[in-house]
């Protein structure tokens, strides 16, 4: 829905390709899904995290049949782990696609 008309209600494919609402406004989900830590049990890559967190946000789109892919492509490369002291560690986030 647009952050200045709440009435205007359009599908994920159209808030991603129309990128902003026809009153100047944000497209923004009309609901957040309640998801806790176990929603995410056996995610073991990244892009099985954002699919896991996206999944609900696609739902009755066209998009959500190719979400696996999408992340895939998205997030699909290595992102180094760091160790920067002893039972420390950091992700190094600079190497990937911008």
């Amino acid at each position: 829905m647009s952050t200045r008309s709440p009435d205007h209600r359009v599908s994920l494919s159209t808030a991603l390709q129309d990128g902003l609402a026809p009153d100047g406004g944000l497209y923004v989900p009309e609901r957040f899904p309640d998801l806790g830590p176990e929603a995410f049990e056996g995610c073991m890559t990244i892009e099985a995290t954002a699919e896991q967190l996206l999944r609900p946000f696609a739902e009755d789109d066209p998009l959500a049949e190719s979400l696996s892919a999408i992340c895939e492509a998205t997030y699909g490369f290595s992102v180094p782990l760091r160790e920067i002291g002893r039972g420390t560690s950091v992700l190094e986030l600079f190497h990937g696609p911008t």
